[in-house]
């Protein structure tokens, strides 16, 4: 799978390019740095060749981006993002984007996915992970061939979890997310933010299984 990192700034997500068939983008940052995300990912692909837009969740930090991504590349991706939070970024309200000065988008989602769909991104197909618990639609996308992971704020490297304690966070649900993410054979692990896991994903993975088993 042909990956490009767009590290994090500041409370911006990771934002992932993946070169191929079906060239996409996972997660856009909160828009605060859109110019500069984009002219990134301009030196990687065209942006007009960018076919769709996968969102991990529904948080401002991976969201905001969105409209940006959308005026640049003239309309052409699709946005994709799980079923249950369709009706939520259609509204476009959000307090952290208020905190940070920005605005929450309005948000139409293309397709809606569920639990164990498979898309194709890039190359690849990748299947369709519910993970809730650090919100209500939170997902992975999982690449079995090539044991990749996108995790997005499900777990991160050095056995770090997302927070529950937002609205729409719940710790049992987290908990039983990662119990899920810890059956999986993970070279590769994509987090929402913080560094890449390039080998040995899964020790990652059980370390937050782990630490998050240790708060209850």
């Amino acid at each position: 799978m042909d990956i490009y990192t767009i590290p994090g700034k500041g409370y911006d997500s990771n934002v992932y390019v993946i070169r191929g068939e079906v060239p996409t983008v996972i997660d856009t940052g909160t828009g605060l740095y859109s110019k500069m995300i984009l002219k990134t990912v301009g030196t990687v692909l065209p942006l007009h060749q960018v076919k769709q837009i996968v969102l991990t969740h529904e948080h401002y930090d991976h969201v905001g981006g969105v409209l940006d991504f959308v005026r640049a590349t003239k309309g052409t991706p699709r946005i994709l993002a799980h079923k249950d939070i369709v009706a939520k970024l259609r509204e476009g309200k959000s307090t952290f984007a208020e905190m940070l000065g920005g605005v929450m988008p309005r948000i139409e989602v293309d397709v809606p996915l569920s639990d164990e769909m498979h898309i194709t991104i890039g190359d690849e197909t990748v299947q369709v992970l519910l993970t809730p618990g650090h919100s209500i639609g939170s997902l992975c996308l999982y690449n079995k061939e090539q044991e990749v992971l996108f995790s997005g704020d499900t777990v991160f490297s050095d056995g770090g979890f997302g927070r529950y304690d937002f609205p729409g966070g719940d710790f049992q649900l987290l908990l039983r997310s990662i119990e899920r993410l810890a059956t999986l054979s993970i070279a590769g692990l994509y987090p929402g933010h913080g560094p890449v896991i390039e080998a040995q994903g899964t020790a990652h993975v059980l370390k937050s299984l782990q630490n998050i088993r240790s708060l209850m």
